[in-house]
């Protein structure tokens, strides 16, 4: 990485500041780690017609910039910001697709994370129905919420995650399986 952490984190507080300047750095110095969380989740959402990595980046920039602004004050924050932004523009993506079928139809997401896991999170389940399921697991326990977007969502490795939230590789381990069973059991539960 060209940059220190430390001139990192301070474009991220100069963003989150309303620093436009700042914003611009920081996708520039951070693009090819974005571009990485972006093509993880279009793999994920099978494929969202009308987007590919690069204009889902494009269009998560111009997101926050312009309507959201940027939130967070260290890297993990940002990570974990960036990857909700990309998840956000996804869904938006599958439900107006899903809306010009006649009778929706879901759209499966297939929750496998690269190498790092040795089976899949879930199998494939509906998009919308995840994006429900961790929003109550960030309402349960906003630690093990980061730790699932990080690794499963961001790409990060059980090291990278524990790296960025500041806790033991053993923790993130222990979040990752209580995660992954929670989001497969709610996943599972009738809707109603």
């Amino acid at each position: 990485m060209p940059d220190s952490a430390g001139q990192t984190e301070q474009l991220i507080l100069r963003a989150s500041a309303g620093d436009g300047e700042a914003m611009g750095q920081l996708f520039a110095t951070l693009y090819p780690e974005i571009k990485r969380v972006a093509r993880a989740r279009l793999a994920q959402a099978g494929g969202v017609t009308g987007l590919n990595a690069t204009a889902l980046v494009h269009e998560g920039f111009m997101r926050m910039a312009e309507r959201e602004g940027l939130r967070g004050e260290s890297r993990v924050q940002f990570f974990a910001y960036v990857g909700r932004v990309l998840r956000s523009i996804v869904i938006d993506h599958v439900r107006a697709r899903d809306a010009e079928k006649r009778g929706g139809g879901a759209t499966l997401l297939t929750l496998s994370h690269a190498e790092s896991s040795p089976e899949p999170l879930l199998s494939a389940v509906d998009v919308i129905a995840l994006d429900d399921a961790l929003k109550r697991l960030q309402a349960v326990d906003p630690g093990m919420y980061q730790t699932a977007e990080l690794h499963f969502f961001c790409g990060m490795t059980i090291e990278e995650t524990a790296l960025e939230r500041g806790v033991s590789t053993r923790t993130i381990n222990r979040e990752v399986l209580k995660a992954r069973a929670l989001l497969a059991e709610w996943l599972d539960a009738p809707r109603r």
